[in-house]
């Protein structure tokens, strides 16, 4: 009796112990990233690199006028931002007001999915099949018909906006009930633990990897979502899904490009929110 009931004590003292163990290639390359600071590593160093470039072939593209004058160059909108930000930043607060209420309950779907995976594996294949069937449903197509049950404006964006993050979150969520489970069988049944305490002290850390890639391709993905709701008539006057609207119909490319580059900007900056908000889980299982 004595064993058993000592068995979650001796798990953890276990599993502590091997977290503070770390192999000398292991600390040696965790002491040099410290080094070099959170933000010099491979995985943000190649994207800024990336970012970096496409200002560039954006003004060789312009300036060869290989498409005529549908292509405005970079310096071009950015005065065109300038000249018209009160406008621009008007119908941005809208979208970015939908998208975060769409990730505050994207978010909340994933902590309390998290626990379901956790206790009930079995909804690995559900989960993946919804995400195959959401992920063929065109947005364009559910805004109107969301139109008819639901009064147009943020919360009909914010309704899409969810609708367009579910996709990555049902990927993530049925990766994280299969690597979860990694080691369960064997650690697990040595020490006679229940499924809920292997998730706490265990299966969640080892899940943190692939968390951390759905969030980031979630909040972009929200941000894209409240875009293509408001461009196919889900707001009723302001967003920038609209701007890009009347932009384009009226032909209007300077102001339409100068919306694409806020929208751009708003997706890199909901990007770095994201890293953000995993920044501290992440940083704990290296």
């Amino acid at each position: 009796m004595n064993a058993v009931s000592s068995a979650p004590i001796e798990l953890e003292a276990e599993l502590e112990a091997a977290r503070r163990v770390t192999p000398p290639t292991a600390a040696t390359a965790t002491s040099t990233a410290r080094r070099r600071g959170p933000w010099l590593t491979p995985q943000l160093t190649l994207p800024v690199l990336a970012i970096c470039l496409v200002p560039a072939v954006w003004a060789f593209i312009a300036e060869t006028g290989m498409f005529g004058n549908a292509v405005v160059g970079p310096v071009e909108t950015a005065k065109e931002i300038h000249s018209h930000w009160d406008v621009l930043w008007l119908n941005a607060k809208p979208t970015l007001e939908a998208t975060l209420i769409g990730v505050a309950v994207l978010l909340v779907i994933i902590a309390g999915g998290a626990v379901v995976v956790a206790l009930v594996p079995r909804v690995t294949a559900g989960l993946a099949a919804l995400s195959i069937v959401l992920g063929t449903l065109p947005l364009i197509v559910l805004t109107p018909m969301l139109s008819l049950v639901t009064e147009r404006g943020r919360n009909l964006v914010a309704e899409v906006c969810v609708l367009a993050g579910l996709v990555p979150v049902a990927a993530t969520l049925s990766g994280m009930a299969r690597i979860g489970e990694r080691g369960r069988e064997d650690l697990g049944a040595v020490y006679g633990t229940s499924r809920l305490r292997w998730w706490r002290f265990v299966g969640f850390w080892q899940t943190v990897p692939i968390l951390d890639i759905g969030i980031r391709a979630m909040i972009p993905s929200c941000f894209v979502g409240s875009i293509v709701a408001e461009w196919s008539g889900a707001s009723t006057s302001r967003g920038l899904g609209q701007v890009m609207t009347n932009a384009m119909f009226s032909y209007q490319p300077p102001l339409l490009w100068a919306t694409l580059t806020i929208a751009a900007i708003g997706s890199l900056g909901l990007l770095a929110l994201a890293t953000l908000i995993m920044y501290p889980l992440t940083r704990r299982v290296r």
